[in-house]
């Protein structure tokens, strides 16, 4: 797709789209009913300036379609996020330890309103996370930049087209180069609301795991995971069930001194970008503590 940005409107060269009516551009681009429903009777999407109707034949010059149609009363904080990679439609942000992605009813400051924000000034930016990670859990989180592209984000995602992978630092000794899944259900603890195990009648998780490193003298192994489903905890809750806690895991393992913080990092995500039509690869540098853990876990 060739397109420019201009303001808060996107214009596609039609002449770069594989799809012959408005519908089939919905089809292919706007996957919710109702932000379809929005673009056409708000006159968010139009060809050659023209509103257009879902049957439209796309000939023309140029498709544009408001990619911020609203605004947003975001709050300045004074925590500014670590945004690794960012576009029109997405921005990918470094999320530090001990901050939550969004409100739990408390009134600390979130990742999301981190992120809100930095677009005070640019408040048609919707600055909205399309995936979570645990509080505890350091490293790259999602956020969409529009709401009209939205859905098709979250649908990557539920497809599986975005992949998030994780480096674990976990306890005891595992061979460098092994390679396996693990495939348990999880399910809530009815002892521990905030707590998940291992239970039959729990959601599908799959986690695959590759080591590469340990450090047998301190007994810890590096582990490379990339979750196939997005369950509450999964890598954790998958890793402590083999008997290799994360280190410093204090719900399903024990406090470490290796680390100032739970050893589970979102190091990178994969992706094709639905706008650009490329694959691409965003990763994010390791904290200081675990980026020592993993140079002496490689000797």
């Amino acid at each position: 797709m060739i397109y420019t940005l201009e303001d808060t409107w996107l214009h596609i060269d039609v002449g770069s789209l594989f799809v012959h009516t408005i519908q089939e551009f919905f089809d292919a681009y706007i996957p919710s009913k109702k932000m379809q429903h929005l673009l056409i009777q708000n006159k968010w999407i139009r060809l050659d300036g023209n509103p257009v109707k879902r049957e439209d034949d796309i000939v023309g010059l140029h498709l544009d379609i408001c990619l911020y149609p609203e605004t947003y009363p975001y709050e300045k904080v004074s925590n500014e996020p670590d945004i690794v990679y960012e576009d029109e439609l997405l921005c990918i942000v470094n999320k530090p330890k001990d901050v939550l992605v969004h409100s739990d009813g408390n009134r600390e400051v979130t990742l999301a309103d981190m992120v809100k924000s930095h677009y005070a000034d640019k408040n048609h930016i919707a600055a909205y996370p399309i995936h979570r990670l645990d509080k505890q859990t350091s490293g790259l989180v999602v956020f969409s930049k529009s709401i009209v592209f939205q859905p098709l984000l979250d649908q990557l995602l539920s497809e599986k087209k975005i992949r998030r992978n994780y480096l674990a630092f976990t306890e005891g000794r595992m061979k460098p180069g092994e390679i396996f899944s693990i495939d348990k259900p999880i399910g809530k603890d009815r002892h521990d609301p905030n707590k998940r195990i291992i239970h039959k009648n729990g959601q599908s998780a799959l986690t695959k795991v590759r080591c590469v490193g340990c450090n047998a003298s301190k007994n810890y192994s590096i582990l490379y995971c990339t979750l196939d489903t997005g369950r509450t905890h999964q890598i954790r809750v998958h890793l402590s069930s083999i008997g290799h806690p994360i280190l410093n895991d204090t719900l399903y393992g024990r406090e470490s001194d290796l680390c100032i913080r739970m050893g589970l990092f979102a190091e990178s995500v994969e992706f094709y970008h639905p706008l650009k039509e490329e694959n691409m690869s965003v990763e994010a540098e390791l904290p200081n503590d675990l980026n020592k853990l993993y140079l002496a876990g490689l000797r």
